[in-house]
């Protein structure tokens, strides 16, 4: 298997440090190679992805919104999700992730720790199902 790409916004970096924690510790267990770039924001994101696409075996995509006082979080959860969703379908790419969407930093704490929530361990898990069934439908041909 090529490598997974792991794309991180480390726009809130305490949330950023625990969805990777949880990602590289699946990935490790189930040694598999990964590499690491982090983005300002979740914006960039998918950008990124788009510009990597099929270069690597699957992607998992870490980052953190969270809901303020104006409109701006729906804005760039809108963007950032309906963009990412898109580049993967369209492409097929096998693809976890833990974008978090929340109300408050405290719920983004519990969500992002590994010994909570652990959803950047979750995200990992769905790309690496995604890569074997992908895997398993092209030897069944």
């Amino acid at each position: 298997m090529k490598k997974v790409l792991v794309i991180c916004s480390n726009y809130y970096e305490e949330i950023s440090n625990n969805l990777i924690k949880g990602t590289s510790d699946y990935l490790k267990k189930k040694k598999i190679d990964f590499e690491i770039i982090f983005v300002d924001g979740c914006l960039e994101i998918p950008f990124l992805l788009s510009k990597l696409k099929k270069k690597y075996a699957g992607y998992v995509l870490l980052g953190c919104i969270i809901k303020g006082e104006t409109d701006h979080y729906d804005v760039v959860k809108n963007i950032t999700l309906n963009h990412i969703y898109d580049i993967a379908y369209n492409n097929h790419l096998p693809l976890g992730t833990a974008i978090l969407t929340v109300n408050n930093f405290s719920q983004a704490r519990v969500r992002s720790n590994p010994k909570k929530k652990n959803l950047g361990s979750n995200a990992a898990k769905a790309c690496l199902n995604l890569i074997e069934l992908m895997n398993e439908k092209r030897t069944k041909k």
